[in-house]
C-alpha cells in the first residue's frame, strides 16, 4: 500500500525532532520535514538519513502551508506557539485531505475543528500535558475498573523552556482548567485544594512546590471514569522558576517578552548543573480507600515526552489505528499498547506501574 509522506511541521524542534527521530525509527513515513530555517532543516534531514525531505514553510503564509500539507498523508503539527497558530495547521491539513495530530489543542482547537469535520482522523492534545496526563489515568482504570474511585495525580519536575514553550505555558490564556480547583462528589469545586510549596511526592527526587490545577482534560477523565474525586499538582522544582511563575500568576504588569525571558531564564539556573526531568505520577484507588494502583512516567523533559506521544499519536493516524473524527489522542488510543512504545523511546527514562499506593516498595512493582 502506497501513502503519503508524514509531513512534520516544525521538523528540527524539541518537539518535532523527537517525533521525528522515533517516526523514522519505526518505519513510518517517507518523512517531509518543514520549518522556517533551511539550515536547521537539512541538518535534521540529514540526521535522519536518507529518504526525507524538506519544505520551507511558514505557518502563518497560507500559500507555503498549502503546498507542505498537500499530498500528505498526516500532518504533524511541532510548531508553536499553539495559542498563536490555533487552528491554522489543522485547517490547512484537514482542507487537502490530510489525517492531523497536534501535541496542543484541548476543548477550544477541537470546538474550532469539529465545524468542518470531513471524515479525516484529527487527534489534538497529543502531548505530555495534555495527553499523557490522559492516558495514564485510562490505562490504571484498564487495570482496576469501577466507579466512585479517587485520583491523585502530580505533573511537573526541573526543565527547560523553548521560546514556544515558554510562551504557550505563560499566554495560552483561560479556558484550559483552573487553579485550586479539584473534583469532590464527581463535580467540579473551586478552592477545594491548596498548594503546597515543600510537597516531596513519591519518586520525585526533591522538594518541589505543588499547585493544584484542575484542566478540562482532567475533567473529562473523571467524568468517564465516573470518579468521586480527583486532584491534580502542577510541580516545580528548583529556587527561581517557582519564584519567576508565582509573580505571573499574580499578573505583575509586565510585557509578554519579558515574561518569556524571565521564565526561560529561571528554567536554566534551576537546571544549570542539574538533570532535567518530567515525572507524571497517578494514583487511583477504589472507592473508601479502596484498592489502589499507581503508575509513574519519567522522562528527559516535556519537548521529549511530548514528541514521543506526539509520533505515536501519528503513527496510529498513519497506520489506520486511530478513528475518524476530531479527537482528544488519549481519548481513542489504546492505553497498554502507547504505554509499550514509550517504554522503548530514549525520552522515557522511568516507567513503573505499582500495585498499592506510590510510596509502594520495589518488590511490589509491576
Amino acid at each position: 500500500m502506497t501513502r503519503g509522506p508524514v509531513a512534520v511541521l516544525g521538523g528540527y524542534g524539541g518537539v518535532g525532532a523527537v517525533a521525528a527521530r522515533l517516526l523514522s525509527e519505526w518505519g513510518v513515513g517517507p518523512l517531509r520535514l518543514g520549518g522556517r530555517d533551511p539550515d536547521r532543516l537539512a541538518r535534521a534531514a540529514e540526521e535522519l538519513g536518507g529518504g526525507v525531505s524538506t519544505a520551507l514553510v511558514d505557518a502563518t503564509d497560507p500559500g507555503a502551508l498549502h503546498r507542505f500539507c498537500s499530498g500528505a498523508a498526516v500532518v504533524l503539527n511541532a510548531a508553536g506557539p499553539s495559542h498563536l497558530l490555533r487552528d491554522v495547521v489543522g485547517r490547512a491539513a484537514r482542507a487537502v485531505g490530510a489525517a492531523y495530530v497536534d501535541p496542543a489543542g484541548d476543548e477550544d482547537l477541537r470546538e474550532r475543528l469539529r465545524d468542518d469535520d470531513n471524515g479525516t482522523v484529527t487527534l489534538l492534545s497529543a502531548g505530555m500535558l495534555p495527553g499523557l496526563t490522559g492516558l495514564l489515568p485510562r490505562c490504571l482504570a484498564a487495570l482496576q475498573p469501577g466507579e466512585g474511585g479517587t485520583l491523585t495525580g502530580y505533573v511537573g519536575g526541573r526543565d527547560r523552556f523553548t521560546p514556544a514553550g515558554a510562551s504557550d505555558y505563560l499566554l495560552a490564556g483561560d479556558g484550559f482548567g483552573e487553579p485550586f480547583a479539584a473534583v469532590r462528589a464527581g463535580v467540579r469545586v473551586r478552592g477545594a485544594a491548596r498548594a503546597v510549596d515543600d510537597a516531596w511526592p513519591p519518586f520525585f527526587p526533591e522538594p518541589v512546590a505543588a499547585t493544584p490545577y484542575l484542566s478540562t482534560e482532567s475533567e473529562r477523565v473523571a467524568a468517564e471514569l465516573k470518579l468521586a474525586d480527583l486532584t491534580w499538582f502542577h510541580v516545580v522544582a528548583g529556587r527561581y522558576l517557582p519564584d519567576v511563575l508565582r509573580r505571573a500568576a499574580s499578573r505583575v504588569a509586565v510585557d509578554a517578552a519579558t515574561a518569556v525571558t524571565e521564565v526561560r531564564r529561571a528554567a536554566d539556573l534551576d537546571t544549570f548543573g542539574r538533570e532535567a526531568y518530567q515525572i507524571i505520577l497517578v494514583e487511583l484507588s477504589g472507592p473508601g480507600g479502596g484498592p489502589c494502583l499507581s503508575v509513574m512516567l519519567r522522562g528527559t523533559g516535556a519537548s521529549g515526552l511530548t514528541g514521543a506521544f506526539a509520533a505515536i499519536a501519528t503513527r496510529a493516524a498513519w497506520s489506520g489505528e486511530a478513528p475518524a473524527g476530531v479527537h482528544h489522542a488519549a481519548e481513542v488510543l489504546d492505553p497498554a499498547a502507547a504505554l509499550d512504545l514509550l517504554r522503548t523511546t530514549p525520552t522515557v527514562t522511568g516507567l513503573e506501574i505499582v500495585d498499592g499506593p506510590a510510596d509502594a516498595t520495589e518488590e511490589e512493582t509491576l
